[in-house]
C-alpha cells in the first residue's frame, strides 16, 4: 500500500494527474518536496515504484538535469484500489482525507464518495469468535462544545447524554421523573430541602465508583467555570454530603421545579478526581468516549454501565462538510444480495420538532431595529406561509409559538409586501445596510437568501453573514449583527427547555435582548418555580410569548418536520426530541434471519 500512497501523492502534486503513457520531466529535489523526504529516500521510493510496475524511471544525467517518469497505470485505477484497501483495513480517516484532497478531480471525488457511502449506516464486523455492531453517521459541521456547563445545541446535548448521566431523567410521555444515578429522592414540605439517594456501584468510565462528592464537585464546577446555565443553581445555599450515597441540597427559598434542574444535561455528573477534558470526557453513561477529534467522535459501549448495556458496540460520527446530513442516515448499506432484495422495504419515522425557527433582533446594538414600525415591516417580509410555499422541504407548519400544538390553532393570513414597504418608510429607514447573521447550514442558508431577496423587494438592504455554530458563544461573535435567523429544538422536558430558552446565557435571547427586556421577562418568571400546577406554569409561558408577539422582539418562523428512513432489519427504533434514535436500544437483525 505504501507504494500506491507515494504514487498518488506524486500525481496529486502535479498540475493535473497525468494519464497512462505520459512522461513527466521532474527533478529529484522536486519529488523530495512532494514526498516530504530526503533525496536519498526519493531514489529508494522510485526504485520501489518501478518494481511495482507503477512508473518507468530514467534518471537525469548531470547536476540539475531533470529525470523522466513515465506513468504506467491510470490514476483512477490506482486510487480506486488504494481507497478500497484503506476501507478494508478500517482506515476511515485516511480515506476521507484522501477523498477531500484539494487536488482531487471532482469526478474522482464523487466516485470515491459512492465507495465511502458503503461504510456508513450500520455495519457488522465479524470474526470467528465475535460480532461487533457498529453505527457510522455523518455530520455536516464541526461539533460545538461538549462541556455540559456550556452545551447549547441539540446534537451536542444528545451525544453528551450518551456519555454522561444525571441524577434522574424526565419521562415526557408520563410527565414524571425516573431514577438514574439517584434511585430515590425526597423534599421537605415547602420544597426548600432536597435529598437524593444514589445507587451503589455506579462506575465511571475510568473505573472508580461514583460517590456524593462527585455530585457536589459537578455543581461546584458549574459555578467555578461561570456556566451559562448557572442560573439554575443560584438558589442552592449549601450542599450537605451525608454519606457516599446520600446528598442534600439546602435552598435559599422553596423551588418546586428543582427536579427539572437536576435532570438537565448541565448536571451531567463528572468525576471529581479527573480534570475535565473535552477530548476525553469521563462519565457514567452507556457509551464511553474512545476518540474525539475534529474529524470523528467515537463512542464505545461501556460494559460496566449500571443500566442496560447498549446493544450497539460502537458509534462513530464523522465530520464530512461536503455531505449534508441525510434523512436516510440510519440506512443499512446494501452490501450483498440478501440485503439488496430488501432495498425497497424501508421503514419511516415521521416526527415534528418541538421548537421552531425564528428571526430575532439585536437590541443591544443601536439601529432601526428599535423602531416598532420597522419590526412590523419585517413581520410581513418574514412571512411564514410564503417561506413554506417558496422553500418547502422540511418546513412544515407556520409558527406562532415555540410549541407546534399551539401554532396549529392559529389562523395565518399572508400580507402584501406593499404593506411592508409602507411601514418601512414610516419607520425612518434610510437605506442603510443591515447585517443578518445565521448558522452556516443548508436550510439556514436557504432561509437567509430567501429573506434577503424579500427585503430587497421592499427596498431594504441585507448583507448575509454565515456563522459557524462553534463560535456562537465567543465574546463579540454576534455583537455586530442587526438581526439573526436562529432556531430552538426543545428537549424532552419541554418546560425546562422553555425556561432555559429565556434564562440561559447561551441562547440567542440572552445574546440579543437588552437588560431591560430580560428584566421584564424575569418579572413574569419571578414565581415560576413556586408553582406546582403545570397549567399555571404554562400560563406564564403563554404571557411571555404574547409579550414577544406584541412587541415583535422576535418573529416566529416555521416548525420543522423530519422523516428519516431506515432498513427493516434495524430494531429498537425510537426517536428522541432531537430527532436522534436512542443508540442504546438499537440492534441489527442478521440478514439470514430476514423474512422473505
Amino acid at each position: 500500500m505504501k507504494c500506491k500512497e507515494h504514487y498518488l501523492t506524486i500525481l496529486l502534486s502535479l498540475p493535473s494527474p497525468p494519464h497512462k503513457g505520459s512522461t513527466v520531466a521532474i527533478t529529484v529535489e522536486t519529488l523530495a518536496d512532494m514526498l516530504f523526504c530526503t533525496t536519498r529516500n526519493v531514489k529508494l521510493i522510485m526504485r520501489k515504484l518501478v518494481e511495482e510496475g507503477l512508473v518507468a524511471w530514467t534518471a537525469g544525467v548531470g547536476r540539475g538535469n531533470p529525470s523522466h517518469m513515465t506513468i504506467l497505470r491510470e490514476f483512477d485505477e490506482v486510487i480506486d484500489e488504494y481507497f478500497r484497501e484503506l476501507l478494508a483495513k478500517g482506515r476511515m480517516k485516511e480515506a476521507i482525507e484522501l477523498m477531500a484532497h484539494k487536488a482531487m478531480p471532482q469526478a474522482t471525488r464523487e466516485r470515491l464518495r459512492v465507495l465511502l457511502d458503503t461504510q456508513f449506516g450500520f455495519q457488522v464486523e465479524e470474526t470467528p469468535s465475535s460480532r461487533r455492531d457498529v453505527l457510522r453517521v455523518t455530520r455536516g459541521r464541526k461539533l460545538a462544545t461538549l462541556d455540559p456547563a456550556f452545551v447549547f445545541s441539540a446534537t451536542e446535548a444528545y451525544f453528551l447524554e450518551q456519555i454522561c448521566d444525571t441524577l434522574l431523567v424526565f419521562d415526557p410521555a408520563k410527565k414524571r421523573f425516573l431514577p438514574s444515578i439517584a434511585h430515590a429522592w425526597e423534599s421537605n414540605a415547602e420544597g426548600s430541602r432536597w435529598t437524593f439517594y444514589l445507587r451503589k456501584a455506579v462506575r465511571f468510565h475510568h473505573g472508580r465508583v461514583l460517590t456524593a462528592k462527585d455530585v457536589q464537585d459537578t455543581l461546584e464546577r458549574i459555578r467555578k467555570v461561570h456556566s451559562t446555565s448557572r442560573w439554575q443553581y443560584e438558589d442552592i445555599e449549601r450542599i450537605e454530603v451525608v454519606s457516599d450515597t446520600i446528598i442534600t441540597f439546602h435552598l435559599r427559598q422553596p423551588n418546586r421545579f428543582f427536579l427539572h434542574y437536576m435532570s438537565s444535561v448541565t448536571m451531567s455528573i463528572l468525576p471529581h478526581d479527573v480534570a475535565f477534558d473535552e477530548r476525553a470526557i469521563i462519565g457514567t453513561g452507556p457509551f464511553r468516549m474512545k476518540e474525539n477529534s475534529e474529524q470523528v467522535l467515537v463512542l464505545e459501549a461501556f460494559d460496566d454501565y449500571f443500566g442496560h448495556r447498549a446493544l450497539l458496540d460502537r458509534v462513530e460520527s464523522w465530520y464530512m462538510p461536503e455531505r449534508a446530513r441525510d434523512e436516510r442516515h440510519y440506512m443499512l448499506p446494501l452490501a450483498d444480495d440478501a440485503h439488496a432484495e430488501q432495498a425497497d422495504q424501508e421503514e419511516y419515522v415521521e416526527y415534528r420538532e418541538q421548537g421552531c425557527r425564528y428571526l430575532i433582533f439585536n437590541f443591544k446594538k443601536s439601529g432601526i431595529q428599535h423602531q416598532l414600525k420597522f419590526r412590523q415591516a419585517m413581520r410581513i417580509v418574514y412571512d411564514r406561509l410564503a417561506l413554506i410555499r417558496d422553500l418547502k422541504g422540511t418546513r412544515h407548519l407556520p409558527a406562532d409559538s415555540f410549541l407546534p400544538e399551539k401554532s396549529s390553532q392559529t389562523l395565518f393570513v399572508e400580507q402584501s409586501l406593499e404593506q411592508a414597504r409602507a411601514l418601512l418608510a414610516e419607520s425612518g429607514y434610510q437605506g442603510e445596510t443591515l447585517r443578518l447573521y445565521y448558522y452556516d447550514k443548508r436550510d439556514e442558508n436557504s432561509d437567509a437568501t430567501w429573506l434577503q431577496e424579500r427585503c430587497a423587494a421592499v427596498g431594504l438592504t441585507l448583507s448575509l453573514h454565515p456563522l459557524c455554530i462553534t463560535t456562537f458563544l465567543d465574546a463579540g461573535a454576534v455583537e455586530d449583527a442587526d438581526m439573526m435567523l436562529s432556531g430552538e429544538v426543545l428537549e424532552n422536558d419541554i418546560e425546562w427547555g422553555m425556561l432555559r430558552l429565556f434564562k440561559d446565557e447561551g441562547t440567542a435571547f440572552f445574546r440579543f435582548l437588552n437588560e431591560s427586556q430580560r428584566a421584564l421577562i424575569d418579572t413574569y418568571l419571578h414565581d415560576f418555580v413556586l408553582l406546582q400546577a403545570e397549567k399555571d406554569r404554562a400560563d406564564v409561558f403563554d404571557r411571555i410569548e404574547q409579550l414577544l408577539k406584541d412587541e415583535l422582539w422576535m418573529l416566529y418562523g416555521v416548525h420543522m418536520k423530519r422523516t428519516p428512513s431506515y432498513h427493516r432489519s434495524l430494531n429498537g427504533v425510537k426517536l428522541d426530541s432531537f430527532g436522534w434514535i436512542d443508540f442504546c436500544k438499537l440492534w441489527i437483525k442478521p440478514a439470514g434471519n430476514l423474512e422473505r
